[in-house]
C-alpha cells in the first residue's frame, strides 16, 4: 500500500512539513481501507509511517511529484493532520504527465488530482515505479528500502509455489497469449468477441477455458491456460464465483490481470479496489470497451510487464 498526498500549494513538498484537515484524509480511498485508518489510532499512524508516500500536486500546477517516507505524523490543533517526511533524494522527481500515464497502475481516479487530499491505495507504489522504469530493479533496495519494512520494498520476493490441487504444465508460458476468464453464458459471447478484437489489435491471441479440452477436469484446463498466458483478462460481471477463483489463481501466479465488468458496485472488497474497465453490453458499449482494452494491453506491453515475441 502507499499514501497519495495531493496539494494545491506550490512548493509545499520542498518544506518536507505539511498539514491538511483531517476531513480530507481518506478521500478517494476504498471503503474498507478508509474504515481501517479513519480512527488514526496509534496502530494506524504506525502503518501510515511505514508506507511509501507519493507527494503530488494538483493537476493545474503541473509540478513533479516526489516519493517519500512519513517520518513523523500526529493530529495537531484544529483537527489538522500534520506530518514530516523524508524524501528519497536518489529518486528523481516524477513529472505530472508521468503520474497521469500511470494513473491506472497507481489507482488514481479520473478527477482525483484536482483536489487536495490524502488517499490510501492498495498498490505497491515502488513496484509500479520500478516496472515503469523510474527505479532500476537492481538498485531498488539501495534507493528506497532504508527505514521501510520488507512489505513495502520494491524488489519482488521470489516464493516457491507447489500446487497440491493442480498439475504444473510442461510447457513454457506463451508471451503472445491472453487468457480470458468469464462466465460460461451465451450472453457473454459478444463480449468475448470484443475481447478477441482488442487482443488481435494489440498483437495477442486469446483463449477462454471452453476453447481448451486437454485435461479430464475443466479446472485443470483453466489452470493450464492461466499458467501458459502472459496476461489474464477477467470479466467480473455478476460476481461469478468461478471467475473470482480464477482471478486469484492469476494473481498468485504473478500474471498481469486486466479486470472488466458491466458494473462494479457489488464487487467484493478484495477486488473492488482494483482499477476495473466498465462497459455496457451493447454494440456501442462493446466498441468503446474494445478500444480501451486494446490501449490497456498496449500499456502493459510498453511497461514490459510482458512482451509478445
Amino acid at each position: 500500500m502507499y499514501s497519495l498526498l495531493v496539494t494545491a500549494e506550490a512548493g509545499a513538498w520542498d518544506r518536507k512539513r505539511y498539514g491538511l484537515p483531517r476531513a480530507r484524509f481518506g478521500e478517494h480511498t476504498a471503503e474498507g481501507l478508509r474504515e481501517r485508518y479513519a480512527r488514526l489510532d496509534d496502530g494506524a499512524l504506525a502503518e501510515l509511517r511505514a508506507m511509501p508516500a507519493l507527494l503530488a500536486y494538483e493537476q493545474q500546477l503541473d509540478l513533479p511529484a516526489r516519493v517519500a517516507r512519513i517520518s513523523r505524523l500526529f493530529l495537531g490543533s484544529g483537527d489538522e493532520l500534520r506530518f514530516e517526511c523524508v524524501l528519497f533524494e536518489r529518486l528523481l522527481p516524477i513529472s505530472a504527465a508521468a503520474i497521469g500515464d500511470l494513473a491506472w497502475e497507481l489507482d488514481i481516479g479520473r478527477f482525483e488530482m484536482n483536489r487536495t487530499h490524502w488517499a490510501i491505495k492498495d498498490v505497491d507504489l515502488l513496484k509500479v515505479l520500478t516496472d515503469a522504469g523510474f527505479i532500476e530493479a537492481s538498485a531498488a533496495d539501495l534507493h528506497l528500502s532504508d527505514g521501510l519494512p520488507p512489505s513495502v520494498r520494491s524488489t519482488p520476493t521470489q516464493i516457491l509455489i507447489t500446487p497440491t490441487v493442480f498439475s504444473i504444465p510442461r510447457v513454457a508460458p506463451d508471451p503472445r497469449l491472453a487468457a480470458v476468464m468469464m462466465p460460461f453464458a451465451r450472453e457473454f459471447d459478444e463480449t468475448y468477441q470484443a475481447i478477441q478484437i482488442a487482443c488481435t489489435a494489440a498483437g495477442l491471441t486469446c483463449q477462454r477455458a471452453d476453447d481448451v479440452w486437454d485435461e479430464s477436469t475443466l479446472i485443470q484446463d483453466v489452470f493450464n491456460l492461466i499458467y501458459r498466458s502472459a496476461v489474464t483478462i477477467v470479466d467480473l460481471s455478476g460476481r461469478n464465483s468461478n471467475v473470482m477463483y480464477e482471478t486469484g489463481i492469476a494473481h498468485t501466479l504473478g500474471r498481469p490481470v486486466v479486470p472488466i465488468s458491466r458494473v462494479v458496485d457489488n464487487l467484493p472488497f478484495d477486488l473492488a479496489h482494483h482499477r476495473i474497465l466498465t462497459y455496457l453490453p451493447n454494440a456501442e458499449g462493446l466498441a468503446v470497451m474494445t478500444t480501451k482494452l486494446e490501449q490497456r494491453l498496449r500499456t502493459l506491453i510498453d511497461r514490459q510487464l510482458f512482451r509478445p515475441s
